[in-house]
């Protein structure tokens, strides 16, 4: 668990509580460590107890007992309004599974005692952290609950929110051109309510849309609307996001110098927000610039930083493709077998998810491994499966580049 997270909880929970609270819960700690110090004394404990779990102990118990005590003094309203503001810290923080709890805590277990209005926002970040966490069906479910009390309130930016929000299921179900339809739906509600931050993630996510398609142009232009938002420079994560799918279509674009330089803006917002999904996704962008340079110790420290990140937030699709740059590195060091089980774990993983574009992406990788061996009849098997899955989400230029493959594998050029 995060340090500056624990920290964060207890700054909040003194907040909430006043100085008591701190007097307290450093009471506390105090003597458990004094008490655990002794027990794990290298003469008593039967194994040498390493530093890391023991700290990893310590920041568990601080978490538990700082949301305990806060739950002593404080009423209900109070307490459920500073778990909500704990939750949308460890989301910041890459703790999914913490958040979660919270949350789920005001949905489920306080529900009697929170209002229409903190209910839909707890339920639409509980639709954020399960689609994190790659559960789209339950992701749907709760960003509908959140929807039904945001109407109950009548708050006007929710219509925008939730249409925007369930535009990004649709392309993670493979339905690109529904997904366009809802975010080209939540930008002219957004726009109506002057809600700029819906506005710009709006924009953002149709942008992402047509990159799914591989009109890179398209997504630029949008991606450069989302920059316009005017309120932009203060919504960090928003403007990170921005900044990193810029970088990625700098690269699709072959402007290297433009994408390095999008990707550092993305890491000094990061190194300002503390976002571990953030700092996840760039260190796997940073990963593949690296394999493009040839730096492959680089590439590998990266992406390898990267699946530690998102295995420990439980985003599998994102272990996904850190798999699937881990085999290219492998491919290109020409330790195929190697590479060929980093491209499996992807394939299998992006099968249980039934995302297509990633699906095809990492068939193409397998197809030109099978082809740098010799086995030309895989390679074509492969590219052929590859074109199938994007024609399934119309990725109009991704066809056209796969079937070039397909063709100087059949012997047509």
């Amino acid at each position: 668990m995060n340090k500056i997270f624990i920290n964060e909880t207890i700054a909040l929970a003194t907040k909430f509580c006043g100085q008591e609270y701190v007097e307290k819960v450093t009471l506390l700690r105090n003597e458990r460590e004094r008490i655990l110090h002794n027990i794990w004394r290298d003469d008593v404990f039967p194994e040498k107890f390493e530093p890391y779990p023991k700290e990893a102990f310590y920041r568990d118990i601080d978490f538990d007992t700082a949301i305990h005590y806060a739950r002593k003094c404080l009423d209900e309203t109070k307490y459920l309004k500073f778990l909500y503001n704990v939750a949308e810290s460890a989301i910041n923080y890459g703790e999914l599974s913490r958040a979660e709890n919270l949350l789920k805590q005001i949905t489920d277990h306080f529900e009697k005692f929170a209002d229409r209005e903190l209910l839909s926002e707890a339920h639409f970040k509980l639709g954020n952290v399960t689609f994190l966490k790659n559960n789209y069906k339950d992701a749907d479910a709760e960003f509908t609950k959140s929807l039904q009390y945001y109407k109950d309130v009548q708050n006007p930016r929710a219509l925008a929110m939730v249409t925007n929000a369930k535009g990004v299921l649709k392309i993670h179900l493979n339905q690109i051109e529904q997904g366009i339809s809802l975010f080209n739906e939540a930008i002219k509600l957004s726009q109506q309510t002057h809600d700029e931050e819906t506005l710009a993630n709006a924009y953002m996510n149709l942008g992402n849309a047509y990159a799914v398609k591989e009109n890179w142009d398209k997504a630029m232009q949008i991606y450069e609307y989302a920059l316009k938002v005017p309120s932009l420079k203060e919504q960090k994560v928003n403007l990170t996001y921005i900044f990193l799918n810029l970088a990625i279509a700098n690269k699709f674009k072959n402007d290297m110098v433009q994408a390095k330089a999008n990707l550092k803006k993305s890491f000094d917002l990061i190194e300002e927000t503390k976002n571990k999904y953030q700092k996840g996704l760039a260190y796997l962008f940073e990963a593949d610039l690296h394999y493009i340079d040839n730096d492959l110790a680089s590439a590998t420290a990266f992406v390898t930083s990267a699946f530690s990140i998102f295995s420990e937030i439980g985003d599998r699709l994102s272990v996904a493709e850190s798999y699937k740059i881990m085999g290219m590195i492998n491919r290109k060091n020409r330790e195929y077998e190697i590479a060929l089980s980093f491209f499996e774990n992807s394939r299998r993983i992006n099968e249980e998810l039934s995302n297509f574009l990633n699906m095809g992406e990492t068939l193409v990788e397998m197809g030109l491994l099978y082809e740098e061996t010799g086995d030309s009849t895989n390679a074509l098997k492969a590219m052929k499966l590859a074109s199938d899955y994007f024609k399934k989400i119309e990725a109009d230029e991704r066809i056209r580049t796969v079937f070039k493959h397909i063709d100087r594998l059949s012997g047509k050029n």
